[in-house]
C-alpha cells in the first residue's frame, strides 16, 4: 500500500510539472494580434546574416527554434564574439575589486533584439519586456520618461562562462544630481544560447529648469533558465502590415 502511495504521488509530480510547463509556454502569445504570421530572427554576427530562431503565426502564438550553430564554419564570426565582461559591461564602469567571478576562456555575443521578417524583408522588432513601454526607456537621456521594469535577450556563448559583480560608480553632474549608480550581475552562461534578464530596478529623479530629469539608479543583470511570467511580447513595427 505505501509503496502504491509512493508511485501515486510520484505520477502526479510528473503530471504537475507538465501543466507548468504547458502553462508556461501557452503564455507566450500576442494578444489582439494582426499581422499575420512572421518569421523570427536575431543577427548573430552582422547585418545580412541573420539567424532564422522561430517564427510568430498568425493567431499570435511565438514558436521559437533556436537552432544549433557551428561559430567556426561561418566566415568572419569572431568579428562580433568579446568576451564575458566587455558584452555584459559594455561603457559601464566597473572596478576590479568590485567584480567576483569572471572567465576569460570563452566568447560572447548579444543578440539584442529578435526582428521580425515577412518575405525576407525585415519589418520589425518582437520585444520581450514587463512594460511596452520599457522599449522606449531612453537611459542616454536624462529627461526621457524612464520607468521601472525588466526585459530579456538571448546571448550566444561558445562555452560555459560567469561573470558576477557588484559594481558602483559615483554619478554626478553640474550640481543637478550627485548619488552612487549600482549594477549587480549574477551572469552564469553555457555554450550555446541562454537568456539574461535586464532590470531596472531603482531610478533617481532631479529637478532643475528643464525639469524632471530621471537616471537609472540600481539596475541588476542576471541569466535566468525559463522565461519569467510577467514578460509581456511587444511589437514595434517599421512599416503597415495589417
Amino acid at each position: 500500500m505505501k509503496n502504491k502511495i509512493i508511485l501515486l504521488l510520484f505520477i502526479l509530480a510528473i503530471y504537475t510539472t507538465n501543466i507548468k510547463s504547458q502553462t508556461t509556454s501557452s503564455t507566450l502569445k500576442i494578444e489582439n494580434y494582426k499581422y499575420g504570421e512572421l518569421d523570427l530572427k536575431v543577427i548573430l554576427i552582422g547585418l545580412g546574416k541573420e539567424i532564422s530562431i522561430g517564427k510568430l503565426l498568425a493567431d499570435g502564438t511565438i514558436q521559437f527554434n533556436w537552432p544549433e550553430i557551428t561559430l567556426d564554419s561561418i566566415e568572419n564570426a569572431s568579428i562580433l564574439l568579446s568576451s564575458i565582461k566587455s558584452t555584459l559591461v559594455g561603457m559601464s564602469y566597473c572596478e576590479k575589486d568590485q567584480i567576483e567571478e569572471v572567465s576569460e576562456d570563452c566568447k560572447v555575443i548579444n543578440t539584442e533584439f529578435i526582428y521580425l521578417f515577412k518575405n525576407n524583408r525585415q519589418v520589425g522588432v518582437l520585444f520581450p519586456a514587463t512594460e511596452r513601454a520599457f522599449m522606449d526607456n531612453e537611459p542616454a537621456n536624462i529627461y526621457s520618461n524612464l520607468i521601472l521594469g525588466s526585459s530579456i535577450s538571448w546571448f550566444y556563448s561558445t562555452g560555459d562562462c560567469n561573470f558576477k559583480g557588484n559594481c558602483i560608480e559615483r554619478e554626478e553632474w553640474m550640481g543637478k544630481y550627485d548619488f552612487d549608480s549600482q549594477i549587480i550581475y549574477d551572469v552564469h552562461l553555457k555554450k550555446g544560447w541562454n537568456i539574461v534578464q535586464y532590470t531596472l530596478a531603482e531610478i533617481e529623479e532631479f529637478i532643475d529648469e528643464n525639469g524632471t530629469g530621471k537616471r537609472g539608479k540600481k539596475v541588476t543583470k542576471k541569466s535566468i533558465d525559463q522565461i519569467p511570467d510577467d514578460i509581456k511580447w511587444h511589437i514595434k513595427t517599421y512599416m503597415k502590415l495589417d
